[in-house]
């Protein structure tokens, strides 16, 4: 059985002096979805994906994103003790609201681990549990025509990092994330940036008002095609191998009629560890 040593990863840092700008220049450089503050060396913080997310596309001041600094948005770091288990340290995640903890003390961090190495967890100690008995019933989507800038008004609303897109025949087609829409930002910067980074400061607007291009641009445009899904019935520990396979958050859960019947996420696997 693995341990939570066994499991911890070696953080990657950015400076507490850096700009939301360079954050997610680094988040999309090296496909992470978090990065560990730090300020003379020491851990000062934790910068996640979807708190850039949220607040990218719903905050409204006309502050260029390379003059906001990251501690408008970053949060504290929670700590665990290296003896803590698997199970608690699901239970902490799922009770704090949190999609990762941190091994150690400001002093001496020993690594991190998120709700992806629980998952990888649970497939090594899988049982055998079915995705019906945990699977999230309810699920927000969006259809392929809507304009981006009601697209990403709804994932505010509902405070989600993805959302499900249908056809005009109410068919899944794909799945919008704020890594979509981060890619977007790039697609559209200044063609004088050499790097591919550059992340223009209309950017907010663009994505949320009639004004930018959240009005041009629809929902299948900025879309990443195709679904993953899982039938109801199948067991955890495969909704777990295809998660991992696809590097993806979650897996659209079908019903006997090949119709969705809501999804399962990382968030509930790790409710099945804790039971």
């Amino acid at each position: 059985m693995l341990s939570i040593n066994e499991i911890i990863n070696k953080p990657i840092t950015i400076l507490k002096n850096s700009t939301i700008s360079e954050v997610i220049k680094k988040l999309l450089e090296f496909k992470l979805s978090r990065l560990i503050v730090v300020e003379g060396g020491k851990p000062v913080g934790i910068i996640t994906e979807k708190d850039i997310g949220l607040f990218l596309f719903s905050e409204t001041s006309k502050q260029g994103l390379d003059d906001i600094p990251i501690t408008k948005i970053m949060k504290p770091i929670l700590f665990v003790e290296e003896g803590i288990t698997p199970k608690e340290s699901a239970k902490m995640m799922i009770e704090k609201g949190v999609s990762s903890l941190t091994v150690g003390s400001e002093e001496n961090i020993k690594g991190i681990f998120t709700k992806t190495d629980l998952v990888k967890y649970y497939l090594e100690n899988s049982s055998e549990k079915k995705v019906v008995d945990y699977m999230t019933h309810a699920y927000v989507y969006t259809h392929s025509a809507a304009p981006l800038f009601k697209v990403v008004k709804k994932m505010l609303e509902n405070k989600v990092s993805r959302i499900i897109v249908k056809n005009q025949n109410e068919e899944p087609v794909g799945i919008i994330s704020f890594r979509d829409l981060f890619r977007i930002s790039i697609e559209l910067g200044s063609e004088e940036d050499y790097s591919g980074y550059t992340i223009p400061d209309q950017i907010r607007k663009g994505f949320l008002s009639k004004e930018g291009f959240g009005d041009i641009s629809l929902a299948r445009e900025v879309m990443t095609n195709g679904i993953v899904s899982i039938k109801f019935n199948e067991e955890i520990s495969s909704a777990c191998k295809l998660i991992l396979e696809n590097n993806i958050s979650g897996l659209v859960v079908l019903d006997g009629n090949g119709s969705i019947a809501g999804i399962i996420s990382k968030t509930d696997i790790i409710k099945a560890i804790v039971e």
